[in-house]
């Protein structure tokens, strides 16, 4: 099923329902869901032949939605998040982030999201399509308060990340939805740092 832009509500329907959507984002295409609906990740780890103990990404709109995330960290650490995550260009990586998940969340963090690891790995996206999905979930899904969605390459593990929709359509095709857009044309995936440490842990 292909959805634009114009269709968020029933895109949010999609996630409620336990489908799966693939969807542009800034480097390649990516395969998501509700990080909080079991049943759903463990659908994309097997269409991907992807391990749990890797863990997932999740991408939402905004630092204002994970607030609990980061409101717990130094206050050069949370400037060196929010700075990264506030470039435009078109040639850099985005960067995601672990973060400590706090112990007194309202809605905990499944270990089926983070591969058993008392972190997060998070990313407010840039892609206004995608943002725009996950400020609609925060709205309208009870059980997400931060509007996380799944962010995962959209490619059984070992092949080429899709980087259109017919790529994405030839790996998967009518088992999961599309929402039909262009990425941003960032050149690599998104880096990965470490909140507390900095360290890079994918380049």
């Amino acid at each position: 099923m292909l959805f634009t832009q114009q269709d968020i509500p029933a895109i949010c329907e999609l996630i409620a329902q336990g489908q799966l959507l693939a969807y542009p984002t800034e480097a390649v295409w990516g395969i998501g869901c509700d990080p909080f609906n079991e049943a759903a990740v463990h659908e994309i780890l097997g269409i991907k032949q992807r391990p749990i103990e890797k863990g997932m990404i999740v991408v939402t709109a905004s630092p204002q939605l994970i607030q609990p995330f980061l409101a717990p960290l130094a206050s050069e650490i949370q400037q060196a998040i929010l700075t990264s995550w506030q470039q435009t260009t078109t040639t850099d990586q985005a960067h995601t982030w672990l973060l400590p998940i706090p112990t007194n969340l309202p809605q905990s963090i499944p270990d089926w999201v983070t591969g058993g690891r008392d972190t997060l790995a998070v990313r407010v996206i840039n892609h206004p399509d995608i943002a725009a999905v996950c400020q609609a979930l925060a709205d309208t899904q009870p059980n997400n308060p931060y509007g996380f969605l799944i962010s995962t390459s959209c490619n059984p593990s070992g092949d080429t990340p899709a980087t259109n929709l017919a790529q994405a359509q030839a790996y998967f095709g009518d088992r999961i939805g599309y929402l039909v857009g262009d990425t941003l044309g960032y050149t690599q995936p998104s880096q990965i740092h470490d909140a507390l440490s900095g360290n890079l842990v994918r380049n």
